[in-house]
């Protein structure tokens, strides 16, 4: 007969259903096991290790950063400008002819009427004639405010994030300093300025052609502003796993 409350002495395999067994461990599944391992059942045993085999593996490493686009810095993320490629002469010739027309068209246009007298002058002027005299001062007015023009339009988009003129846009060029960066404000206001003043001073167009020369393909106005014109490298956007990772 079966006693409910105490076990009876002397009695193996009786259950004993008043008292709870006195446990030998504190440790609860996650530690070390409560019995010991000859009293579990192997589908416990397999729980146990598969839990401590968890417990033990560790965490997965985060990333230590996100990787930067090739145009930021990866100290600041600081914007450096855009990504440039290797050095360029014809199509950086090519982008100055649409700078120089989209300069020369509209200021042409301010100065015809005065421009055309001027001209007329000349051809009909006595030589050291004060009507001669007129017409050069006009034609000299006319040649100042295209060189200025075109030195602020270069300073304001070479200065710009595009650093380029819309005649580099469209030849995928791109104006930085030496090491391939965004260049200085400084050095561009140079290059547009005295560069550019003596770049065309040269006869024979040879401020541009001693760009042909070099391997870095510099004419003389960006070896005075220490800039240089390379190809526009293309924008590598960011994948979906570089933004959300």
């Amino acid at each position: 007969m079966a006693t409910f409350g105490k076990k009876r002495a002397g009695t193996t395999g009786a259950p004993s259903f008043g008292k709870r067994p006195a446990v030998t461990s504190s440790a609860g599944v996650f530690g070390a096991p409560a019995h010991p391992a000859g009293d579990l059942s192997p589908e416990a045993r397999a729980f146990l290790e598969a839990e401590r085999s968890m417990r033990g593996q560790a965490a997965p490493a985060a990333p230590s950063s996100i990787p930067m686009p090739s145009y930021a810095s990866s100290q600041s993320g600081e914007t450096q400008g855009k990504p440039a490629g290797k050095p360029v002469f014809g199509r950086r010739i090519a982008a100055r002819i649409i700078d120089e027309l989209l300069i020369l068209i509209p200021v042409g246009i301010m100065f015809m009427p005065s421009l055309t007298s001027a001209i007329s002058a000349l051809a009909s002027a006595d030589v050291g004639s004060p009507e001669e005299a007129r017409a050069n001062i006009e034609i000299l007015k006319f040649g100042a405010v295209c060189f200025l023009a075109q030195a602020l339009y270069g300073t304001l988009l070479e200065s710009s994030g595009m650093q380029a003129t819309i005649g580099k846009l469209m030849f995928g060029a791109v104006v930085t300093d030496p090491n391939g960066q965004k260049p200085a404000l400084g050095a561009v206001i140079m290059r547009n300025t005295l560069g550019r003043l003596i770049v065309n001073l040269i006869p024979f167009c040879g401020g541009y052609a001693v760009g042909l020369f070099r391997a870095d393909r510099r004419c003389v106005h960006d070896l005075i502003g220490n800039t240089m014109v390379r190809a526009r490298a293309p924008y590598a956007a960011p994948s979906y796993s570089q933004v959300f990772a």
